[in-house]
């Protein structure tokens, strides 16, 4: 072999001919011979065509000689590298303005290659356009159509459109009503970034095709930090009525628990139902080892029409996280579903989680205890329209009468007249209930 770098040295060295062709190259110590063409291809790169095949390699990797025998100049390398930068920064543009590049939870997410948890939920009929997304149908026709909840869709659907959409698929959402909870699938369409919210970490001077980072991890859930939240049954409101740990909650919400677990300021602590009333929808627990602030119950009989009342809660904590969650609205109508009149309509937002929390006055007393959401999916399926802020709250009189039964127990007096903030006085009072 020795004869051969002999040659290939002095070969080299030679002064090429006008118009003389090199057909032969060493490319990182492997020689070829025999080569038929060289151009330049996307990217700046030289491409070698041989008897049997080919392929490209980097134009630094070869010789001047070489190069200047087949007239790749560096002004053409130049101008070849601007060129697929430039096409490659305009497809990098069409992407981010077709809204390729979407925003969950944080995360960003390239949809021009293939994601995980990323579905494309092709066919599927809107039931109702919500103000978070929309209610859809996946094989509308069907004898057993699936229900999904889509958040984030674009705004420009409305009810009934057919549509084809990307989304990320973000886990079970409960809708709970008085007639029970169902369960349905749901996904995250992202919200479509703008290039300055693209993470420099996912591009490379810029460029959308030398970008080869990995996407951003996703942001641990502070629900997923929780002990045991794989075995949960159910999670609700409550609030306490007493400095030694009684506390009001639904029936609904503990019915059929082996295990109660109340979170308080950051404790935990174990719970057992003193009393509970089936019929209206009440509990009353016990919890032990600890000191609360208890809210009051209003002794007022009943509130009244478009009086203003607000509620802290933890609704849906696995999406919206395990801070308490304010919301606020007017008494709509003095009974319930159906002219019931043990409960209020009210217009307070509320969903699964809100369930056995406080509804209070401006004074911050208790005049209800927030019981359930009219059920989309029932209301859509009867009526063909999803409801708008359709809530209830049973009457706090009929949880007064529950407490007077039971024996040692001596509720809160009242707030009024209040000193103070209303909100954070029924902030203090109020816990998450965990069942298992």
């Amino acid at each position: 072999m020795k004869w051969l770098a002999v040659f290939l040295a002095a070969a080299l060295a030679w002064p090429c001919w006008a118009g003389q062709k090199m057909t032969f190259a060493t490319v990182d110590g492997v020689f070829y011979d025999h080569i038929q063409d060289v151009h330049i291809v996307s990217g700046g790169r030289v491409a070698l065509i041989l008897p049997d095949g080919g392929g490209t390699v980097k134009a630094e990797q070869l010789s001047k000689a070489f190069l200047d025998s087949w007239g790749i100049t560096p002004e053409k390398l130049a101008t070849a590298k601007s060129a697929a930068q430039q096409r490659a920064e305009s497809e990098f543009n069409q992407a981010v303005e077709a809204g390729l590049f979407r925003e969950v939870e944080g995360v960003v997410y390239d949809l021009r290659k293939s994601q995980a948890d990323w579905h494309k939920l092709a066919g599927a009929k809107i039931l109702a356009v919500t103000p978070d997304g929309a209610l859809a149908e996946l094989s509308p026709g069907q004898r057993d159509p699936t229900i999904i909840a889509i958040r984030h869709l674009p705004p420009v659907y409305a009810d009934g459109d057919t549509i084809t959409v990307f989304a990320k698929a973000t886990g079970p959402m409960s809708v709970t009503s008085r007639s029970g909870e169902r369960t349905i699938r749901g996904y995250d369409a992202g919200r479509a970034c703008a290039r300055k919210d693209i993470p420099a970490a996912m591009l490379k001077d810029g460029l959308a095709f030398t970008a080869t980072a990995e996407a951003p991890k996703a942001r641990s859930h502070p629900f997923d930090s929780l002990p045991n939240h794989h075995r949960l049954h159910a999670i609700g409101s409550g609030f306490f009525v007493t400095r030694d740990g009684y506390l009001v909650t639904n029936h609904h919400v503990v019915d059929g628990a082996d295990k109660i677990e109340v979170h308080y300021q950051g404790q935990v602590f174990r719970a057992k139902i003193a009393a509970d009333d089936l019929t209206n929808d009440l509990a009353v627990l016990k919890v032990d080892g600890g000191n609360f602030e208890p809210l009051s119950i209003s002794q007022k009989d009943t509130a009244s029409l478009g009086q203003e009342v607000f509620t802290i809660g933890f609704p849906n904590i696995q999406l919206q996280g395990v801070e308490p969650k304010y919301t606020d609205g007017k008494i709509s109508s003095l009974a319930g579903m159906e002219d019931d009149p043990r409960e209020y309509q009210i217009s307070v937002p509320v969903q699964p989680g809100n369930s056995g929390g406080p509804l209070c006055d401006t004074h911050g007393e208790v005049v209800g205890i927030v019981v359930a959401r009219l059920n989309d999916m029932t209301m859509l399926e009867a009526s063909g329209v999803v409801p708008q802020n359709v809530n209830y709250a049973v009457k706090s009189r009929l949880a007064a009468k529950l407490l007077h039964s039971v024996k040692g127990l001596t509720l809160a007096p009242s707030l009024v007249p209040l000193s103070g903030d209303p909100v954070k006085t029924v902030e203090s009072g109020i816990a998450m209930l965990w069942i298992y």
